[in-house]
């Protein structure tokens, strides 16, 4: 009797087995990022012939084969290498391929792949694969170095992009805020002169003169200059007697004497350089040799004083035109302790808080400190005004003939400009200072929008631009800045459009030049868009909009993170939105990927069978993208191999059926010759 029956069942059991192995190994790895499941082959076993065919003959019909099998044998087992879904991790260094590449790993002394895009950074920051540590590959052959210490320098900005709109409703004309505060005055005559007759301070702050006329030469509040020592007179007893604020420490008689603050009437006319005529003055009695006067606003010291209508100054006066506001200035040169609103004596340090807001509504709030030694502003009425204007990036201040104190918004339009003068809580010195009115200067429309412009250091500075419609379709554009930071001017006279609402063309030169505080300048270029387009800025009948949209400087970056794109670029990411490149991923191809050779942890080995890797990058033919921060799940299908489990079960019990049936024939044989 054959037992070619036991012979099948167990190779059905053995093959059953194997099923269940891989069906098992699949299920395993359910969770293994990467993972492609297997399927197993089965191929029948030699067969036993009892009878060959026989053709037919002699009217005999032909006779098929008597075989039988003896059994079942794994014929392969095969990987699927169909795409897995993909995962998201956040992480950006996790990556997967969207297609049938693979990833190149190395230790340096073999190449392995993966489909498994699980990468870290090692303390040389090479990028690594996170199970092994082998290095990726890149296409330059070595490890992919990612910069984390490195930082990107800072870029002047040489060209900004403006795109949106201007109203075309928009009137001719500009308006600026403009914030006054009331008249300030000082004590006193306010006059400088030479005293008649001579003082004698031997008695500290009491003063005698002879052959002065105290009550009809001084008045209090004005100063005296005995010796080179300056006080302010407090009281005035009679013709000879008076007192001052401090005590002389040189108590010798004084036979030159001067006394007061420069106070002009009339108005100036320097078209003789140096030389400087005066008209309805009298510059032998109001000024003196050493004092400061403005001249169409340019402030010049007198070395010389010819007469009541004639002097001299130091340098000579570039704007030759006639100055009859000479009186602007007067109120400049007054000390703000002589101010008829000062009650207490300002002492070095004292510490005068403007606060307020600029034109585009930022808050400012700065601390001038009276005195004339290192970090002090100054003491006088002026020296105030002049913090308040290097304070000030949109607005500039400035005393008028009453003596008001104005703060004036350099854009103009709609404004929240404010300012406010106290004394700090901690002063010696007190004075009430003036509130201040709103209004405006001019009339029509402007619109103003900012810019952001990056010096060669990388520090940022912001350029106001102020649009004002000076005609039909015609524009002038001003640029302003803080002057602290610096200042700027521009080569531009007119933007214009055409009929259709179009951008025309720039009259002058399309750029503005940035004046820095060390004197360093830098030119910006200004894109308008493109002549008779509409694809920057443009006028029409609605709301203004205009603004930067784009410019090519940036501020100094330290490395933040990295990301790669889809064709495998690796790309580092800074503080200051800079990227940098630092390498392409190599990624391979196989003829016959199934014929890969598994060497555990994700990698994989070529054979006779797989064939060599192909070199190509992402997005070249099959190889696929990368797609960053996710990876590839298992291919495993749970329900397919539950199914696969259940016939393999199904197969292993029929088997074992065969041998159990062929066990109990072979019994009873045994049996027959009992």
């Amino acid at each position: 009797m054959s037992t070619s029956s036991l012979v099948a069942g167990i190779s059905g059991l053995k093959t059953s087995q194997v099923s269940l192995n891989v069906i098992g190994d699949n299920l395993a790895n359910l969770n293994t990022s990467g993972f492609k499941a297997s399927r197993v082959n089965f191929a029948n076993e030699l067969t036993q012939t009892i009878r060959s065919a026989q053709s037919p003959s002699d009217g005999v019909g032909g006779k098929n084969p008597i075989q039988v099998g003896t059994g079942t044998s794994v014929s392969s087992i095969d990987k699927d290498y169909s795409q897995g879904n993909m995962t998201p991790t956040g992480r950006p260094t996790d990556l997967a391929i969207q297609g049938d590449g693979f990833f190149m790993l190395t230790n340096s002394f073999q190449d392995f792949y993966t489909r498994v895009g699980s990468f870290n950074l090692d303390k040389n920051n090479d990028l690594v694969d996170s199970g092994t540590g082998f290095k990726v590959k890149g296409t330059s052959g070595t490890a992919i170095n990612v910069p984390v210490n490195s930082t990107v320098a800072g870029k002047a900005t040489t060209k900004s992009s403006l795109s949106g709109n201007l109203n075309s409703e928009y009137t001719m004309g500009a308006v600026n805020q403009v914030m006054t505060s009331g008249p300030y005055t000082v004590v006193g005559t306010g006059t400088t002169r030479v005293l008649t007759g001579s003082i004698d301070p031997a008695a500290a702050t009491s003063v005698t003169g002879v052959g002065t006329a105290f009550t009809t030469e001084l008045a209090v509040g004005d100063k005296i200059n005995v010796n080179g020592e300056i006080r302010k007179v407090v009281t005035i007893t009679s013709d000879t007697a008076l007192t001052v604020d401090a005590a002389f420490t040189d108590t010798a008689a004084d036979a030159t004497l001067t006394a007061g603050t420069g106070v002009l009437t009339g108005s100036i006319d320097p078209a003789a350089s140096t030389t400087v005529t005066g008209v309805g003055t009298l510059f032998t009695k109001e000024l003196a040799v050493g004092d400061q006067i403005t001249v169409s606003g340019e402030t010049r010291t007198i070395s010389a004083i010819a007469s009541d209508t004639s002097l001299t100054v130091t340098v000579a006066t570039t704007n030759t035109a006639n100055d009859t506001s000479v009186m602007t200035d007067s109120m400049a040169v007054a000390d703000l302790n002589d101010l008829t609103l000062n009650t207490t004596d300002y002492v070095a340090g004292d510490k005068i808080n403007v606060v307020g807001t600029e034109h585009n509504g930022t808050t400012l709030t700065k601390s001038f400190v009276y005195g004339t030694g290192t970090g002090q502003d100054g003491i006088t009425l002026g020296a105030l005004r002049d913090f308040i204007t290097s304070n000030f990036g949109t607005a500039a201040a400035s005393i008028d003939t009453s003596g008001n104190l104005l703060v004036t918004a350099d854009p103009a339009g709609q404004s929240e400009l404010s300012i406010n003068i106290t004394d700090a809580t901690t002063n010696t010195g007190v004075t009430a200072f003036s509130s201040f009115t709103t209004s405006t200067a001019g009339a029509g429309d402007v619109y103003v929008t900012s810019i952001p412009v990056f010096d060669t250091q990388g520090s940022s500075h912001l350029i106001s631009l102020t649009f004002e419609k000076t005609a039909s379709n015609t524009w002038d554009l001003t640029p302003t800045m803080k002057a602290v930071e610096g200042s700027v001017t521009d080569a531009i006279t007119a933007v214009t459009f055409n009929a259709d609402g179009s951008f025309s063309s720039i009259t002058g030169t399309s750029a503005i030049t940035i004046t820095y505080p060390d004197a360093t300048t830098q030119t910006v270029t200004l894109d308008f868009g493109t002549p008779n387009t509409f694809g920057g800025i443009t006028q029409f009948g609605g709301t203004s909009s205009a603004a930067s949209i784009s410019q090519d400087g940036h501020e100094e970056g330290f490395f933040s993170s990295t990301t790669t794109n889809p064709d495998g670029t690796v790309v580092a990411l800074f503080t200051n939105g800079e990227t940098k490149t630092v390498g392409q991923l190599q990624l391979v191809t196989f003829s016959n990927p199934a014929g890969l050779s598994t060497n555990g942890n994700n990698l994989l080995s070529t054979s006779l069978a797989s064939g060599d890797a192909t070199l190509t990058t992402a997005q070249s033919g099959r190889v696929g993208s990368i797609i960053s921060g996710v990876l590839e799940s298992s291919n495993v299908d749970i329900a397919e191999e539950f199914t696969k489990l259940i016939v393999a079960q199904r197969a292993f019990q029929a088997n074992s059926r065969t041998i159990t049936t062929t066990d109990e024939v072979l019994q009873e044989l045994v049996n027959i010759v009992r």
